[in-house]
């Protein structure tokens, strides 16, 4: 890649994006207001530029990438509207619609993109909505941009990217919290932190790669080959049952969902 990338923010997503941007051949520079946290981010990335303010016009082969919290998206907005008219905005924050973007720009070249923090190494998924004034050439170069730092999905309705915000984008929250749980469970039957850790970590890369190397065999196989009729894993499965854990998950993904949809109208 060999691309110029404006980014507004330098928060938790932005950092996730440049840990791998950083190793391309792209141009960055990162606009952080706030000082401290600029010169963090300078310590940690001495070969992007970074500066507290943008304070030049942009041209149309330069990439804007919106980076800041939701709240502080229409003040930054704002700021840098008469300076990147001419320029492709990508937005990667959760909930506000390109449509709310557009009035706060001046500007109706927007890519609403979702990817999450794998992204850091590679790994992420991103999911992208392309308002229709982008031409297929930048929308090329956008794609290329995500696929470098994982696989990508291009949605023609823009709630899409409400829905894999909450599939894909929290997705890796919810997998932490149930490996905390199994790592704790683990050392209350009696196993100390660092071997429960190491334990845990040890299954969760076992399974994945039992799934990534049959993938002749369903998950449902994959679990009843563990589970022997009154045997322990049975005793475990019936448990999750019994609370009903595929409820749970669905009814978490739905409200991270519409926690996405609701900011949008927030942001109307």
């Amino acid at each position: 890649m060999n691309n110029k990338l404006i980014f507004i923010g330098g928060g938790n997503m932005a950092q996730a994006m440049l840990s791998k941007l950083v190793n391309s051949n792209s141009e960055i520079i990162v606009i952080q207001k706030n000082i401290e946290k600029l010169n963090k981010l300078k310590q940690e990335y001495p070969s992007i530029h970074f500066a507290p303010t943008l304070d030049f016009s942009t041209t149309a082969d330069t990439l804007i990438i919106l980076a800041v919290k939701p709240q502080d998206a229409q003040n930054a907005c704002l700021d840098i509207a008469h300076l990147i008219t001419n320029s492709t905005v990508i937005s990667v924050m959760t909930g506000i619609s390109t449509s709310t973007l557009n009035t706060w720009l001046n500007n109706n070249k927007i890519a609403r993109v979702m990817p999450n923090t794998p992204a850091s190494i590679g790994l992420g998924v991103s999911g992208i909505y392309f308002t229709p004034n982008i031409n297929n050439s930048q929308k090329e170069v956008i794609k290329n941009i995500f696929n470098y730092i994982g696989k990508t999905y291009i949605f023609t309705e823009e709630d899409s990217i409400n829905k894999i915000t909450a599939t894909a984008g929290s997705a890796p929250a919810y997998l932490f919290y149930f490996i905390e749980s199994m790592i704790e469970s683990t050392i209350n039957i009696g196993f100390s932190k660092d071997e429960a850790i190491e334990m845990v970590l040890q299954v969760l890369k076992g399974s994945l790669g039992l799934i990534e190397n049959n993938p002749q065999l369903s998950l449902q196989q994959l679990r009843s080959n563990i589970t022997s009729k009154k045997g322990t894993t049975e005793q475990a499965i019936n448990i999750f049952e019994k609370y009903n854990l595929k409820k749970i998950v669905d009814e978490a993904e739905n409200a991270a969902y519409h926690r996405a949809q609701e900011i949008s109208k927030l942001y109307q």
